[in-house]
């Protein structure tokens, strides 16, 4: 049974302990079955980044005071060995996750065999609020990040997207999937802002001082900021207004284009893990007449995200408080809404 991330218990201090003896990744499971494991960057007074590569599951990162990164997971961490009520022993090797740091960057990454079996895994983060986020999932899972004061950087296929209390730039491109961003403090980096099919929710402090950019190919983009504060035009891209912009037939056919896109890599999607099946049985029965141990299949790759249309739709431009930071919000099937935390 998957176990809803709100159910992962703390553990004691005797894991911390250990952490700090053997200045190793530390691990123990907890009551519910999971798998938590500790690591600190090498050098703690400067920010750290993590990277996280997660083929299928879900994610909810959360800044702390702390010096470690804490990662509790559904899934068991490389090298231990799962112990069986039955006794038994596995010799195939399992789906696991394997957390390293080199430098000052910490890595997690989804390990195995076949890594997408680990579809419905759950990660639960805690780490240092200055932590700087690379995430990449290939085919799907929701995220959650709170807290955080280091950059953001997420691409994801399918699942919502959910930013609280960020502090920093943030960048953030997904194929199908909502995305939820409240900033607790008026960013001074670049942020992006980009779905195929969602809604996007922006929150930002009502003293941000902003150059807007938002853009819907089939949705309403709306706001309570007052006219005194975001000035803002609308837009007819489609025209021609804008150098390099194509003419109205090439634009349609563009926007026809990139919705065929985005339907050939759904379908792809569906499909990667149906060749995954096909090839595990092709170089199953491939290995019984050769009489050798059969080889993994390949991992299939889900497809890149297509680029929106730079033309066509809806396209708003505008400032926040006579301007400054860079903001660019886009979605083909959605409505953008921008509100201010008062």
């Amino acid at each position: 049974m998957k176990l809803p991330l709100h159910s992962f218990l703390r553990l004691g201090a005797l894991v911390a302990a250990l952490a700090l003896i053997t200045g190793q990744p530390a691990r123990a499971d907890d009551e519910e079955g999971t798998t938590t494991t500790r690591i600190k960057f090498s050098d703690p007074t400067k920010p750290g980044t993590l990277k996280a590569s997660l083929p299928w599951a879900d994610l909810h990162v959360t800044g702390t005071t702390g010096d470690e990164i804490v990662v509790t997971s559904t899934l068991n961490e490389k090298g231990k060995k799962e112990e069986r009520p039955d006794g038994l022993r596995r010799l195939d090797e399992e789906v696991s996750f394997e957390l390293t740091e080199k430098g000052n960057t910490a890595v997690l990454q989804i390990v195995g065999e076949n890594v997408w079996a680990a579809q419905g895994a759950e990660f639960k983060i805690a780490l240092p609020h200055n932590t700087a986020l690379v995430i990449r999932t290939e085919a799907g899972g929701d995220m959650v990040v709170e807290n955080i004061d280091g950059d953001i950087d997420i691409t994801s296929m399918n699942g919502e997207v959910t930013l609280r209390d960020i502090g920093s730039a943030a960048v953030v491109n997904t194929m199908n999937g909502e995305i939820n961003a409240s900033f607790k403090v008026a960013p001074v980096k670049t942020v992006s802002l980009s779905s195929m099919n969602g809604e996007i929710f922006v929150k930002l402090p009502g003293d941000t001082k902003a150059n807007l950019r938002m853009r819907s190919q089939n949705g309403a983009i709306l706001t309570d900021f007052p006219e005194a504060i975001l000035k803002a035009k609308s837009e007819n891209r489609s025209h021609g207004e804008f150098p390099g912009d194509a003419p109205e037939a090439d634009a349609r056919e563009a926007a026809k284009s990139a919705k065929r896109a985005m339907r050939d890599a759904e379908r792809a999607i569906q499909e990667a893990g149906r060749e995954a099946q096909l090839a595990a049985a092709d170089a199953q029965r491939a290995a019984l007449a050769a009489d050798v141990a059969p080889a993994a299949p390949r991992t299939p790759r889900a497809p890149s995200i297509p680029m929106l249309p730079a033309f066509g739709g809806k396209s708003v431009v505008g400032t926040l408080n006579g301007g400054g930071v860079d903001i660019q919000l886009a979605t083909m099937n959605g409505t953008i809404t921008l509100r201010q935390i008062k």
